[in-house]
């Protein structure tokens, strides 16, 4: 079996997890939790629902990564839709856009908790009318990178020229030719080897060394991802710093909460760097720095995956009551199934004490 076939199985299986794993946090979060409230509520409720839709979008897009020589094409690997080229482009550029939506939700987040902290006054503005700036920031962020990587990425002739020389690659590899690919492709450098012709000073330098538009999709995009890890970074060590200074005069409420929400975001943000953004940003950056390879590097999509329903157990594991009324659950729901039970055997032993009498 071929890697992508078990990646397609392990996105089917992340899915279907994240599916059953967020729809029973949201239902915790709005009918059960009562410590979480306002703002922070609504927060962890649209990151859950995002968490489905980015998992879900992931089955139509199918994105693959595939690096070679000096650059990489980023493709559709969907062939049951049916869909045409454009609409899978398109589809995959939601599906980058909807990561970096993802990711500055987390940063909006840190900033709330941060406010909430050390200026209260400030986290009330995130409220109301305040929901709509920052969830029109999360979306902003994502429209750019996705954007960026549509109009940057498309193929052009050098592109496709580039792509005759890993035909046999992706034949053998993926059972696909390259023209049939829904397909992107990233080469920030020129090399003469394989089209000395073109000289278009849109794609490339006066001198034909570099491709501009490849160029300015890695530098802005990644621009895109370092800011949300500034306001991340930022705000998780002054966090850090006003609590183990406060805390130990106690003169915050509810400080153990305040501790497990920092702990819940610390790792809704490590688990996607190790599993996504360390390994994309070499993918991304090999190119730019002139590395040579041949790879397939699709596993990165593969992980992440996995990712929003790790982050929700996560989440559920560290804030304490959840952990409570998951537990009152569970039991509420055996004892119930008890209970069915035991009215389904009495009813079958009623039925077989009618029919021994019936037969006397």
């Amino acid at each position: 079996m071929r890697f992508f076939e078990v990646s397609d199985s392990i996105t089917k299986f992340g899915v279907a997890s994240v599916t059953i794993v967020n729809i029973f946090f949201i239902f915790l979060t709005v009918f059960h939790v009562k410590r979480i409230v306002g703002t922070y509520k609504k927060m962890v409720l649209i990151f859950a629902s995002m968490g489905i839709v980015f998992s879900s979008w992931e089955i139509i897009a199918r994105p693959f990564v595939h690096n070679y020589d000096k650059g990489f094409i980023f493709f559709s690997l969907n062939t049951w839709l049916g869909a045409s080229q454009k609409f899978l482009l398109v589809a995959i550029s939601i599906y980058a856009s909807f990561y970096l939506l993802i990711v500055s939700l987390l940063a909006v987040q840190f900033l709330f908790r941060y406010a909430t902290l050390v200026k209260p006054k400030y986290a009330r503005k995130f409220s109301g009318n305040g929901i709509f700036i920052w969830l029109s920031y999360s979306f902003t962020c994502g429209l750019i990178y996705g954007s960026l990587l549509y109009f940057f990425g498309l193929p052009d002739d050098y592109s496709d020229e580039y792509m005759k020389f890993i035909k046999e690659e992706i034949l053998q590899n993926y059972g696909l030719a390259v023209k049939e690919l829904p397909r992107i492709v990233m080469i920030p450098y020129v090399s003469f080897l394989f089209l000395p012709e073109v000289h278009s000073l849109f794609f490339q330098s006066a001198d034909g060394s570099i491709r501009w538009r490849n160029i300015l999709f890695l530098v802005v995009g990644g621009v895109d991802m370092i800011l949300q890890y500034i306001i991340i970074v930022y705000c998780g060590i002054r966090m850090h710093l006003v609590m183990r200074k406060e805390f130990s005069k106690s003169s915050i409420p509810n400080k153990k909460l305040q501790k497990q929400f920092f702990k819940a975001l610390i790792v809704q943000i490590v688990v996607p760097t190790f599993l996504f953004v360390f390994p994309a940003a070499f993918v991304l950056l090999s190119p730019l720095f002139n590395i040579k390879m041949s790879l397939q590097t699709g596993w990165i999509y593969t992980a992440l995956s996995l990712y929003p329903p790790i982050d929700t157990i996560a989440f559920m594991l560290l804030v304490s009551e959840y952990r409570k009324v998951t537990k009152g659950t569970v039991i509420q729901v055996c004892n119930k199934t008890d209970y069915f039970r035991s009215i389904f055997r009495a009813h079958k032993t009623d039925f077989s004490k009618e029919t021994t009498t019936w037969k006397i």
